[in-house]
């Protein structure tokens, strides 16, 4: 039988279970002991409630240690010496509970004794020999230099730093503490395979740069490049920030790959604007409409977002409750600004009709797009329809023949904005029909303004025009469900006002 170590300890007037975390688990855990209440004043119940809610502190332990992959038992029992090593240092002391004989009391004492700098000097140097024994000199130099701060496991602090909120003063999204995680994931293998010591310290600025060089090498875009650079940097400044890198110790700064400026694409014969995204033209917008098919899904979204400006994600989570009036009530997540409402085109009036007939206002607008991935996004799979559309109609703009496409799903936001802007449309009235944050430069929108502009907001969505041929086009596409005479009928009538 296996022993649930724990105790029961009354906590006011209730009880509460506790389990001393082990000193090699307590960095992944961030205690020393877990505590769990036990819901009762009765000491009897208390008791037969004791085992049950040890277990299931245990079985929190061990939880919180699989989430800290970095943290095996041997880095964290290293890092909590080197806690107690720096507060005797900073003068802070380390404590250790010990049971002396009391004359005064004639019993047993628990007290407090001060743990002096030497004996945990002496410990760890101990502790080293045993392992050295145990698993080679190799485990017994690492143990000795993160327990002396000579090294830092690279990803150790990791989940702590993506769980805090970042430069905005807002918590990550999921999808971007995934990412981050990859990336640091990613260069941690490569510090291996070069050689190189997977911790804070072993990355160098000429380590840093080589890694830079070896993405470069590898194809990824200077933009990709900046990303990755920007990530490492913030996770350097907020180690120094706590104290975990000496400050001024970033290796990452400055290593992003830098924009050419326009006045040097200039001189060099090259195009500053040549890999900038763009809207769709004309032409474009035909053929995609033309060679969408009978994909009714894909036909409606892409018309909605070109004639609304609506995001992907924000286009398929569209209920039909949501697009009742003559509004789309935007549930926006990427910003405080991208919550919104927005006036619905005629030119969609009977496409949102159609779509919302004989429906609940909880059922999707675009079935179609699935449900919602991990992150609460359905634009995943339309995203990778139109994607699939665009290169078989032949939409595609890569300068060079290499690197990203300029033109992609956000092509037809970046068409609507254009066109309200060319109509004469005053920009902050354009921002708040996109969802785009007013510029803080301009205190009396970006501080002082916080007023709704229903009124010109339908007057910024109305000024767009649908270019006849894409009328066409996409009334072509439409045509095969007009075949039907039951459907005809049935779509005329929606269509009326």
């Amino acid at each position: 039988m296996v022993k649930v170590s724990g105790y029961l300890e009354k906590r006011g007037k209730g009880f509460v279970a506790v389990v001393e975390v082990p000193p090699a688990k307590r960095v992944a855990v961030g205690a020393k002991r877990l505590k769990k209440g036990l819901g009762t004043r009765d000491k009897h119940v208390a008791q037969a409630r004791l085992l049950k809610a040890l277990v299931e502190l245990h079985a929190r332990i061990e939880e919180l240690c699989r989430r800290r992959p970095e943290t095996d038992p041997m880095t964290a029992e290293a890092l909590a010496y080197r806690e107690h090593l720096q507060g005797v240092k900073s003068g802070g002391g380390v404590y250790a509970m010990s049971r002396l004989f009391d004359p005064d009391t004639g019993r047993d004492e628990d007290i407090e004794i001060e743990i002096a700098g030497d004996i945990i000097v002496d410990e760890i140097q101990s502790r080293g020999e045993a392992i050295q024994q145990e698993q080679g000199a190799a485990r017994a130099k690492a143990f000795a230099d993160m327990a002396f701060g000579r090294a830092t496991p690279l990803l150790h602090h990791m989940e702590t730093w993506l769980a805090e909120p970042g430069k905005r003063g807002t918590l990550r999204a999921p999808r971007t503490v995934r990412e981050y995680r990859g990336m640091m994931e990613t260069f941690r293998d490569w510090l291996a395979a070069e050689g190189h010591g997977s911790t804070v310290e072993a990355v160098s600025r000429k380590v840093a740069g080589e890694y830079v060089s070896r993405l470069l090498k590898d194809g990824l875009s200077p933009a990709r490049i900046r990303d990755i650079a920007s990530a490492f940097s913030t996770y350097w400044v907020w180690m120094e920030r706590r104290g975990i890198a000496p400050d001024g110790s970033n290796p990452w700064r400055d290593q992003g790959v830098p924009k050419v400026r326009k006045r040097e694409a200039f001189l060099i014969g090259e195009d500053a604007d040549d890999d900038e995204p763009r809207p769709f033209n004309t032409e474009e917008l035909v053929k995609l409409f033309e060679g969408v098919g009978d994909n009714a899904g894909l036909r409606d979204l892409m018309l909605l977002s070109l004639l609304s400006g609506l995001r992907i994600n924000e286009a398929c989570c569209l209920t039909v409750g949501q697009c009742a009036g003559s509004q789309f009530d935007v549930k926006g997540t990427k910003t405080k600004a991208a919550r919104r409402r927005v006036p619905i085109h005629p030119d969609l009036t009977a496409l949102v009709r159609r779509r919302s007939t004989d429906r609940e206002p909880d059922e999707w607008l675009f079935p179609e797009a699935g449900e919602p991935d991990q992150d609460g996004k359905r634009g995943g799979n339309m995203s990778a329809a139109f994607y699939r559309l665009r290169l078989d109609v032949g939409v595609d703009d890569r300068p060079g023949g290499v690197g990203k496409s300029r033109v992609d799903f956000h092509s037809f936001r970046r068409w609507f904005i254009t066109e309200t802007i060319l109509a004469g449309t005053p920009p902050h009235v354009v921002r708040q029909v996109v969802g785009h944050e007013q510029p803080k430069s301009d205190p009396t929108l970006g501080t002082y303004f916080k007023g709704e502009m229903t009124e010109a907001k339908r007057s910024c969505v109305g000024v767009v025009k649908l270019p006849a041929a894409v009328r066409k086009a996409y009334e072509a596409a439409l045509a095969p469900m007009m075949s039907d005479p039951k459907t005809r009928a049935s779509l005329l009538a929606q269509a009326e006002p």
